[in-house]
């Protein structure tokens, strides 16, 4: 089980960083930021620093998943269902359910050792979504969150607050 997250944390590094290399230009942006203190659970207040990225949007159009993991192969997933839309002053709460039936979630994996967390309280912030300065097919989304999350059995809980910044995605 291990391995296979490691293959997959691999596989999608390897994606991100090939793409990556395709859309440099040197905008005006200051580039792609995240930063969030975890603690509780397997996290004793871990400070989660970006390393790999990547931001897809629904095949309904309507959701957002953005996938981070950072150099120690911890990864934080976050989908945001289309409930109140993507502009900036939009709070996304967790758990809530749209009319599509999608729900907003975090979760939260940890490698080291093996956990898995989700997201039962708390929002997310949208402070932020603007087009990009030098591509106008796609946008650069900012926010800020304060999420609890929890095992699946709720016995073991965790605290995640933090923000992100100028996360790119195809409109």
């Amino acid at each position: 089980m291990k391995s296979l997250r490691l293959i997959y944390t691999l596989f999608l590094s390897m994606i991100i960083m090939s793409c990556s290399s395709d859309d440099v230009n040197n905008d005006a942006s200051e580039g792609p930021e995240f930063q969030a203190t975890i603690n509780g659970g397997t996290f004793s207040n871990y400070s989660f620093k970006l390393g790999v990225y990547d931001v897809v949007k629904g095949t309904n159009g309507t959701t957002l998943k953005i996938i981070m993991a950072d150099k120690n192969g911890k990864q934080i997933t976050l989908f945001l269902n289309s409930s109140g839309g993507f502009k900036s002053g939009a709070v996304k709460q967790m758990g809530d359910v749209d009319s599509d039936k999608f729900r907003t979630y975090v979760e939260i994996k940890d490698n080291q050792p093996s956990a898995q967390y989700f997201s039962q309280s708390g929002s997310l912030k949208i402070t932020n979504n603007r087009e990009h300065p030098s591509n106008s097919q796609k946008s650069l989304i900012s926010a800020e969150f304060n999420i609890v999350a929890s095992t699946v059995d709720g016995k073991t809980s965790i605290t995640m607050k933090g923000s992100f910044n100028d996360l790119e995605f195809v409109k």
